[in-house]
């Protein structure tokens, strides 16, 4: 017989027990924390070592333990039983009243799993858990390893925690269920804005392409007819010079006529190179060779004070090309930058293999997936505005003085890249130098279906990326491919937003950033107040300029992971990877 002052003491116990998880419940909607709670309190309420909940599966018929207290490994989630008389928890299902055993080993009616035993259970007490409907969600039982008369009042306590926790339950059952239906609309909503970006881009590449189209065949028209003209004034400043040869004044004249004449034909040559209408040798081209070759020449056309530096992968394979034309090309970019670098800067080349997938392909309406050879162009120089940005390849467009160009250079490597089959991209911003990225189609042919299906397997992951990209389109964008990576992601638009998540208790297990933003920290700035708070941080960073640009204009030291613009999803999930692993 208790003692009524330890009866009273239990009872305020009890009591306190019940406030402290009904507090906890309101606070919490995990469910299985709250499952977990609840097994520790009501065990800790009855002074017992052991408690489970256990949830009834309809289909099986059977009850599971979800969660417990005082447990060995292999119970909890593992361990099931009947949900009929067989078991103390069954019992209490089945009649739908509270169960106590107080000598397990006197009931010979039960069938008890080996882990009572091992546990040296001995006495237990079950109550109904209720659910939602008429069905209930399980049983609450609390186990002790000693003889336990429970009486009236330990049968109210665990019956009224029961009914709280029950309760506990439904609502964390519905937020759960609210949740799901939260996150279905947010993907829906990110792959709404995901589809509309790839719908803005593609209409955006469309325009151009017919512009240029549209522009390329006024230009080829003009050419021709000039052509013919210029076939009448050359022939006839010809006879003109042999009737004028004894008379050296209009000997000179006749020589002036026939160089402008000459600089007219050049002229028309540009003019069809970008209508991609001139004639075309292609052949197999080793472009590591030919750049090797230009680079001879342009030393002394660029003068001393840009350096020129060479990065040329050795498996570069060869390209089918036209190589007097893709000299021409390299020499118009490599002019191009000496006149961004006034002051003298770095123009650097680069080589490589890559492949354009069917991804990257239907963006680019222009592009046919398959093995390319990349040229890279990178200066140093004062870059274009973005505004102009996409007027660079039109014939005649210009930002140098008159007498400092025709306009005609940019044009004439963009007909000629398209008449090749190949592809061309052009990234700057102004004060942080120009990349020109011209991809030549590889002399070994078009990709095959089997080709493409032995690319790597892209790779995805579970942890947290801190997005941080100031254009809208592209952070949309982005953020949907590393979410369909399995990824979480948060985003922010500068550096200030980023460093708001990054003081927050929210999980972050890598940064990737973009170099150039707006505000007063760039990418760099950004990583190293980010690594002086959480230094387990992993950092990749993002640019459209090549890493040799990057590491020149010292934003970047040697060795940090640089993802280049534009990217394909398979580039993002192995440098995502390679910068959680690193």
């Amino acid at each position: 017989m208790i003692e009524p002052a330890a009866a009273l003491q239990n009872l305020l116990r009890q009591q306190a027990a019940i406030a402290r998880f009904g507090s906890f419940a309101l606070r919490e909607r995990d469910l299985m924390a709250i499952l977990t709670e609840a097994a520790r309190v009501c065990a800790e309420g009855l002074g017992a070592r052991h408690s489970k909940v256990c949830q009834y599966r309809a289909e099986q018929n059977d009850l599971l333990i979800v969660a417990g207290f005082g447990w060995r490994d292999g119970v909890i989630g593992h361990v099931v039983s009947r949900a009929d008389m067989s078991s103390p928890q069954g019992r209490a299902f089945s009649t739908g009243e509270p169960s106590i055993c107080n000598d397990l080993g006197k009931d010979a009616g039960f069938d008890l799993p080996a882990f009572y035993a091992a546990h040296g259970i001995v006495s237990t007490i079950d109550v109904i858990i209720k659910g939602a409907d008429d069905q209930p969600y399980g049983i609450l039982e609390i186990d002790s390893d000693t003889q336990h008369d429970y009486d009236q009042y330990d049968i109210n306590f665990l019956t009224g925690f029961a009914n709280i926790l029950a309760e506990a339950v439904s609502t964390a059952s519905r937020g759960a269920a609210l949740q799901v239906s939260v996150d279905r609309m947010k993907a829906l909503v990110e792959e709404k804005d995901r589809l509309l970006y790839e719908k803005n881009a593609a209409d955006q590449q469309l325009r151009q392409a017919q512009k240029m189209e549209a522009i390329g065949q006024l230009t080829g028209g003009v050419a021709h007819d000039l052509n013919n003209i210029l076939t009448v004034i050359t022939g006839t400043i010809e006879i003109l010079s042999e009737a004028v040869a004894g008379r050296p004044e209009l000997a000179a004249i006749a020589q002036m006529m026939d160089e402008a004449a000459s600089r007219g034909g050049d002229l028309t040559q540009r003019l069809l190179a970008f209508a991609r209408k001139q004639p075309l040798q292609p052949s197999e081209v080793d472009v590591n060779s030919l750049v090797m070759e230009t680079a001879k020449l342009l030393r002394p056309t660029l003068g001393e004070h840009v350096e020129v530096h060479m990065k040329l992968a050795g498996d570069t394979s060869h390209a089918l090309i036209d190589p007097s034309q893709l000299n021409n090309a390299i020499l118009n970019l490599a002019l191009n930058a000496r006149d961004a670098m006034p002051d003298g800067g770095k123009l650097t080349i680069e080589t490589s293999n890559v492949v354009l997938d069917d991804g990257y392909a239907s963006i680019h309406g222009d592009v046919v997936a398959g093995n390319y050879v990349m040229l890279t162009v990178t200066d140093s120089g004062h870059g274009i505005p973005a505004d102009i940005l996409e007027h660079v390849f039109e014939p005649f467009f210009t930002t140098k003085d008159v007498d400092k160009g025709s306009g005609l250079g940019l044009s004439m490597v963009y007909g000629f890249v398209k008449q090749s089959n190949g592809h061309i991209k052009i990234y700057s911003e102004a004060g942080h130098g120009t990349t020109v990225r011209i991809y030549l189609p590889q002399a070994i042919g078009a990709v095959s279906a089997a080709e493409v299906a032995s690319i790597p397997a892209i790779e995805g992951g579970r942890e947290t990326i801190l997005v941080v990209e100031d254009d809208h389109l592209v952070r949309t964008f982005v953020m949907g491919q590393i979410r369909s990576l399995g990824y979480t992601a948060l985003a922010a638009v500068n550096a200030a937003e980023a460093l708001a998540v990054i003081d927050s208790p929210q999980p972050i297990d890598l940064l990737f950033t973009d170099m150039i933003m707006p505000g007063a920290m760039n990418g760099r700035q950004l990583a190293d107040a980010a690594l002086q708070r959480r230094a387990a941080l992993k950092v990749l960073f993002t640019s459209g300029y090549s890493q040799e640009a990057i590491i020149h204009h010292g934003h970047l030291d040697a060795g940090v992971l640089l993802l280049a613009k534009p990217y394909r999803k398979p580039e993002l999930a192995r440098m995502l990877r390679a910068a959680l692993a690193a």
